[in-house]
């Protein structure tokens, strides 16, 4: 039967070098109480036997019963240290040596006359307590056994209705109070069972509170980001008609340059040059604001993944080899035809290539290999640089964070916005030293995720 006990067994348990607390948790359990005060018991009866008069033909064997009882409770103890997950199962072992001791104790005073009977009152009642009703009950029956077969060896006479009267008191004891300890271990097991469930409840609500914190977090943040996105498209769209007449005013200067003396003529090439150059920086990066303001919704049709990222490969070979990378492409023959956008997932693809290149200015290799799921597939595009530190990866998909010189920020996360949009997701692996990985994942059943 499984009682207070075995739950306090299972944290009572432990190594056999146990820290302070872990001493004082164990010597408050269940068994270790019994065990005190079973050794109490037994030991107030000894120092009695000592006080009390003996039949001299036992007298003798009193000192070896003496030592022989102490050996035995020093042995009870170390087993108890050595194995204390054993604890229940030796306690329940010794509960007959304690009866035969006892038996003993009454042997050597006088049997029926002997007071030494009233030990198998605590013996029974602690049994009952702090085990099962049946052990209880097997503890008493034993009790009244020996007592009869102790009695009968102690003494030839006596009134044997007493024996009968206190044997029939032990049953009686063990099954009151076997009966009330079992109701007290059930309770006990259901305030337990209720405090578990308040734990469980507080630690959901304290796990959905963090979730709402979260979320609301994400929220603010997304308001924030939703504003900036908002000024930044703006500005860019106010910033690119000038932009415009700037480069149209440098050709035009470059147009007027002809007329100049050779030397003269070199020295404003380079200048215009120069603006130029500085135009058509900025003119990206209002391109690629206003392109991820104005993301459009994925037009989804039919269309199979291995053709477009051999396409892709093909395209940014050449790019990749003039900055000393080499690109390595694996995708099998039979990959299941994707619902997607052909063009923004090519534009996802070629963001995180070219971030994968630029996180090798010393060169080095990208992997593109994709792999079919149960439900989706996945295309990982892996880089050997150095990899992305731990404080900021989970910040690299924010709109407008780069630690590029002259990055826009956007790379990124235009491309999960776009894995979002058709169903699917995209994340990172990474660490410094080894590299990082780019999964995305994109659903097999057409029309998934799209809203």
């Amino acid at each position: 039967m499984v009682d207070g006990m075995d739950r306090q067994e299972s944290r009572s348990t432990g190594p056999n070098t146990m820290s302070a607390k872990g001493v004082t948790k164990l010597l408050a359990s269940d068994e270790w109480s019994f065990a005190i005060l079973r050794a109490m018991a037994m030991l107030g009866g000894m120092v009695a036997l000592f006080l009390a008069p003996v039949r001299p033909e036992h007298q003798p064997h009193l000192a070896p019963l003496a030592w022989a009882f102490v050996a035995y409770k020093l042995v009870l103890f170390l087993a108890i240290r050595t194995w204390p997950g054993g604890l229940r199962r030796i306690l329940l072992g010794t509960v007959g040596l304690d009866l035969i001791f006892v038996s003993l104790f009454v042997w050597f005073s006088g049997g029926l006359e002997s007071h030494f009977y009233l030990l198998y009152y605590p013996l029974v009642a602690l049994a009952a307590v702090y085990f099962s009703p049946g052990i209880a009950l097997g503890t008493a029956g034993a009790a009244g056994i020996l007592y009869g077969v102790f009695s009968f060896l102690g003494a030839s006479g006596g009134d044997w209705h007493h024996l009968i009267a206190r044997a029939a008191t032990f049953f009686l004891l063990a099954g009151s109070l076997g009966y009330l300890s079992q109701r007290e271990r059930l309770a006990r097991a259901r305030v337990e069972d209720l405090n578990q469930a308040l734990e469980d409840r507080q630690a959901r609500l304290e796990r959905a509170y963090r979730e709402l914190q979260a979320a609301q977090e994400r929220l603010v943040q997304s308001e924030r980001l939703a504003t900036i996105g908002q000024m930044a498209a703006k500005v860019s769209h106010e910033v690119r008609n000038p932009l415009g007449s700037i480069s149209l005013n440098a050709e035009l200067l470059e147009d007027e340059l002809r007329s100049l003396p050779e030397a003269r003529r070199a020295e404003a090439g380079t200048l215009l040059a120069a603006i130029r150059s500085q135009v058509d920086v900025l003119g990206a990066v209002t391109e690629e604001y206003l392109r991820f303001a104005r993301l459009p919704k994925p037009k989804l049709e039919a269309a199979a993944l291995g053709p477009l990222l051999e396409e892709l490969g093909e395209f940014v070979r050449g790019e990749l080899q003039r900055r000393g990378v080499h690109l390595s492409l694996h995708v099998p023959d039979r990959l299941p035809s994707l619902s997607l956008d052909p063009g923004q997932i090519r534009q996802a693809f070629l963001n995180l290539v070219r971030n994968a290149s630029e996180a090798m200015p010393e060169g080095g290799r990208i992997t593109i290999q994709a792999r079919a799921h149960a439900f989706e597939v996945e295309i990982a595009v892996t880089d050997t640089g150095m990899g992305i530190p731990e404080d900021i990866r989970d910040k690299i998909f924010d709109p407008f964070f780069t630690t590029k010189d002259g990055g826009t920020g956007l790379g990124l996360a235009i491309a999960r916005h776009i894995a979002v949009d058709h169903g699917g997701s995209l994340r990172c692996e990474s660490g410094p030293g080894i590299g990082t990985t780019f999964r995305l994942s994109l659903p097999t059943q057409a029309g998934e995720g799209n809203p």
